[in-house]
């Protein structure tokens, strides 16, 4: 696993020993063009103080100079000198070094300046031109004036260390302030890294961002948002774990006294009598099963497996199912909808929720009652309504029945209280208003819910 601050020390200090290395060569490059530019002022020099001295006696060109600037061209500290005069026109040679190389092309009203290898050494030349008034005519010379390269490379050197080091040590000096840096930089994380863990295995609460870094901020937001998540998950478990042990504790209790109560009839009648009473009390369990399931399904935190659904269909389906349950209580169970309503949803939640409207409305209804199934789209918006002829919810409780484990006061002793608790959770999540009212004709409920736009899709 790569640590944070080696890879930010590699990215800062790596790049910046490779500008060093390019600093040095193109230092060392000006240098050299700059020693050049010095030395050849001084070669210029030589060169214009030898055609000075130039003139003609009895029909020669003669260079007549002092012994010390003869002495001064021919030797020097760290290079040699070498000169020589020679006739333009014909290259003659007049004086000094007679194999000196001479210029590609003739030097003309500015010095021509080029390098060349003279006796196995690399030299730098200037060819210089220059007239001697002779009568009846002037002579056009070209002066040479050519050193080994000796000094210009020492000084180049020179040069080029003193600024190379001088740059490597302000390059150390920024690596440990880089070093620095990044280790107070870095000492947030470390401080959030500390406070993370030292939390307690169940503390899920979220990060404080006010103290890390702005940078580091999008990243604590997103682990906040998955702890959330953990959280309500690990929250839902709780409450089902809690619902369950406290809903199915009565249940099957009562179930094992039926059994031994059962076991205790002498006679076949009398026990099949009391088998009766425990597939009821079976039932009864059973539904409470799949409603605490379907609860724990709808809570916040679990994401959604998205599809579209025809509610229409899928209404119809669910209707269909309390046929048998309607039949038995001599109700009047309608469905109307004959066009398809597109919906987006997750198809077992939304059969759920359709399941536990119809089955309210069919086991608050008194026999012979009636109670209709209805989808349709209303403003854009694709609506369910279940309407029955029951004893209805007071005005005073409707805003409590979504309450879980809430009974009404027309309910009695039927029902577990999460039918629409689990209703509640369901539109929840699907963004789906729902809304309580009378019967048409004032008895009875209407539960009628509201889907979203068709263009807008519940969220995630």
């Amino acid at each position: 696993m790569t640590r944070l601050r080696s890879l930010l020390l590699r990215w800062l200090l790596v790049p910046t020993l490779g500008l060093w290395i390019l600093a040095a060569t193109i230092g060392y490059l000006r240098s050299l063009a700059q020693a050049h530019e010095a030395y050849d002022r001084t070669l210029l020099g030589s060169a214009l103080m030898i055609g000075e001295t130039l003139g003609v006696e009895d029909g020669q060109v003669v260079a007549d100079l002092p012994s010390a600037a003869l002495e001064m061209l021919r030797t020097d500290a760290h290079d040699r000198i070498f000169y020589r005069v020679a006739r333009a026109a014909d290259g003659g040679h007049i004086t000094g070094y007679e194999d000196l190389p001479p210029p590609a092309e003739p030097p003309g009203a500015e010095p021509v300046f080029y390098d060349a290898v003279y006796k196995g050494q690399n030299i730098r030349v200037v060819a210089l031109a220059r007239t001697v008034v002779d009568s009846p005519a002037p002579r056009p010379l070209v002066i040479q004036v050519a050193e080994t390269m000796d000094a210009r490379r020492q000084l180049t050197r020179r040069m080029v260390s003193e600024s190379a080091v001088m740059q490597l040590l302000l390059i150390l000096a920024a690596a440990g302030l880089i070093t620095f840096g990044v280790r107070r930089g870095l000492a947030p994380l470390k401080r959030l890294r500390d406070e993370v863990r030292s939390r307690g295995v169940n503390d899920l609460t979220p990060i404080d961002t006010r103290s890390v870094p702005r940078e580091v901020a999008p990243l604590i937001h997103a682990i906040n948002a998955h702890t959330e998540r953990q959280r309500q998950l690990s929250d839902a478990q709780q409450r089902f774990v809690a619902n369950a042990s406290h809903q199915l504790k009565t249940p099957l209790t009562l179930l094992r006294a039926q059994v031994d109560h059962a076991l205790q009839q002498p006679d076949l009648d009398r026990m099949r009598a009391v088998l009766n009473r425990m597939h009821l009390s079976t039932q009864s369990t059973q539904r409470l099963v799949s409603q605490l399931l379907s609860l724990a399904r709808s809570e916040p935190g679990r994401t959604l497996d998205i599809d579209e659904v025809d509610l229409a269909e899928l209404a119809r389906e669910q209707t269909f199912e309390l046929l048998n349950l309607a039949r038995a209580k001599s109700i009047d169970l309608g469905f109307e909808g004959e066009v398809a309503v597109p919906v987006r949803g997750e198809p077992v939640m939304l059969r759920e929720l359709v399941a536990n409207l119809g089955h309210n409305a069919v086991s608050y209804t008194p026999s012979g009652g009636h109670v209709t199934v209805r989808v349709d789209t209303y403003d854009r918006r694709p609506r369910l309504c279940v309407i029955d002829n029951g004893p209805g919810i007071p005005p005073d409780e409707r805003a409590r029945v979504f309450e879980r484990f809430y009974r009404g006061s027309s309910s009695g002793d039927q029902g577990t209280g999460l039918g629409l608790a689990i209703v509640q959770e369901i539109c929840d999540r699907h963004q789906i208003q729902i809304a309580l009212d009378d019967g048409p004709d004032g008895k009875g409920l209407c539960i009628q819910l509201l889907w979203p736009a068709t263009e807008e899709s519940p969220s995630r």
